[in-house]
């Protein structure tokens, strides 16, 4: 594993977004379950669960991994999320109007309302900003992130963030890594990456090498992996 030497703290601190540092509330399968209600026959949000969860693999898998997901779409994002919710409404063979249910969505999760920031989340950037380590969000996100961490008081705190349909890489991609590191000044050595997903975050950030710290918030990995059940917990693990 490359990256910082022991008892070395770290000059910057990567932290990937959804799942690491905000989540949907309500979650998305609830969200697409009271809105398809809406336009048509009722659906659960157990329903709608196993088919948003299949067509996300499904449509992931379908791009080269590394590659940003929206640029290879005419339209970009928007075209993308049109192309995913038709297949939801194909799987679950609904009759609503994907056009002006994507409108709703596309407007909803655009709401900072619409999810909630972790609660160690704000301390632990905090003290991080007050001990002067440098500080970048580094996600597979479309172009609507910023506006988005603006909106949840979160970009205050975060000196860059790079959003793949910015870049046109994706995680796990070393370069969006690479990227964010030489906008901070630092080297891979000198930093550490925090996020939930074992390849996008923590075999994206070792193979830019750079220290990786899994957050695994419901204990479903194993121990080969260097692990934190929250962002708390990882910043005792690295600077404590």
């Amino acid at each position: 594993m490359g990256g910082l030497v022991r008892g070395q703290k770290p000059k910057a601190v990567l932290v990937d977004v959804g799942g690491t540092l905000i989540e949907a509330v309500p979650s998305p399968p609830e969200v697409y379950a009271e809105t398809l209600s809406r336009y048509g026959p009722a659906v659960s949000p157990a329903e709608v669960a196993p088919v948003f969860t299949e067509v996300w693999q499904e449509m992931t898998q379908e791009h080269p991994l590394g590659l940003d997901r929206y640029h290879l779409w005419k339209g970009g994002e928007r075209a993308w999320w049109g192309a995913f919710l038709r297949r939801v409404l194909e799987r679950l063979h609904h009759p609503a109007p994907w056009q002006e249910v994507l409108d709703e969505l596309f407007a909803t999760f655009a709401r900072p309302e619409r999810w909630r920031v972790y609660p160690e989340a704000f301390p632990v950037l905090k003290k991080l900003k007050e001990n002067g380590v440098k500080v970048g969000a580094v996600s597979n996100w479309d172009s609507r992130l910023p506006q988005l961490l603006h909106g949840l008081g979160l970009a205050p705190l975060l000196d860059v963030v790079v959003v793949s349909a910015l870049e046109g890489v994706e995680k796990p991609n070393p370069e969006i890594f690479c990227r964010a590191l030489q906008r901070l000044g630092v080297s891979a050595a000198e930093a550490t990456h925090w996020g939930d997903s074992p390849l996008d975050d923590y075999r994206g950030a070792q193979a830019c090498g750079i220290f990786p710290v899994l957050i695994d918030r419901h204990g479903l990995f194993f121990d080969s992996y260097v692990r934190a059940s929250h962002l708390g917990e990882a910043y005792e693990l690295v600077f404590g």
